[in-house]
């Protein structure tokens, strides 16, 4: 399952953490505060903004253009952006975000389905560094990508890089999309957001995970992520299923973004 070895990672260190903390702080007072579920925005929910002040994303409306690289790189002052030789299929949108900590070198994709139809994604994403010498290489594949729905995939090289460059192939997919019919509430706390989803729809959502990117001032300050899901790996027509998702960083954070993606019945 994908990053089944991460997630694992994940829960350790959430175990290490409650451990020496012994207890969880409410940020707002005695209950979460709810953060809008955005039933208006174009990405049909796909996407999670609590405040309009988060790193900007209209670098999305071309689809070659360099990604939006607002958010500098976390405890990293190198400037990364993406090639202009960064290639698209027709209607897919591409924003890059750059993520340097003391763990990972990573680009952060966010590509949005504005093709008009269904479909899965194969992606490739190469890593250059300051002399432009490529420094790694890796591939990743997104099933059920539905119409007018934002997904959200990590790339990672082990080498310092100054520029990347993608190539996003969109294809038929063999899985029903079901992004379109899941709606999200996002809750706040000191140290984690609690995510709930619901399925609006008639088909079971299957192995549905999200990416949580954690904002302080408008600056990008952390990520994690992890699954939403019941025991059966889904979310059942009509039910809601929540999960927390820890902020590791130093000096807190006052807002996030959530991007999600399930998949539903293969199609024969």
């Amino acid at each position: 399952m994908k990053k089944a070895i991460a997630l694992v990672c994940a829960i350790l260190m959430a175990a290490t953490a409650l451990t020496a903390c012994g207890r969880k702080i409410i940020k707002n007072g005695d209950a979460p505060a709810p953060v809008s579920s955005a039933a208006e925005n174009n990405q049909n929910n796909a996407v999670v903004d609590s405040s309009s002040s988060a790193a900007d994303t209209n670098s999305a409306a071309d689809t070659n253009s360099a990604a939006d690289t607002s958010s500098a790189p976390v405890g990293s002052n190198v400037k990364v952006e993406a090639s202009k030789n960064s290639k698209v299929s027709d209607g897919i949108k591409v924003e890059g975000i750059p993520f340097f900590d003391e763990y990972s070198k990573t680009i952060f994709l966010l590509i949005t389905n504005d093709s008009g139809k269904d479909c899965s994604l194969d992606i490739n994403v190469d890593f250059f560094n300051a002399e432009g010498k490529i420094v790694g290489t890796t591939s990743n594949s997104i099933d059920a990508v539905g119409k007018g729905t934002t997904v959200c995939e990590d790339f990672s090289c082990d080498e310092v890089f100054t520029t990347y460059e993608y190539k996003v192939v969109a294809s038929e997919s063999s899985y029903a999309p079901v992004d379109q019919n899941l709606t999200v509430d996002v809750s706040l706390l000191t140290n984690k957001v609690i995510v709930s989803l619901t399925n609006n729809g008639k088909t079971p959502a299957k192995y549905v995970w999200y990416d949580v990117f954690f904002y302080n001032k408008g600056q990008l300050v952390g990520h994690n992520y992890s699954y939403c899901e019941d025991s059966d790996s889904e979310i059942k027509p009509g039910a809601t299923e929540r999960s927390e998702c820890s902020f590791y960083g130093e000096g807190g954070f006052d807002d996030a973004k959530v991007y999600f993606h399930g998949e539903g019945d293969y199609i024969s």
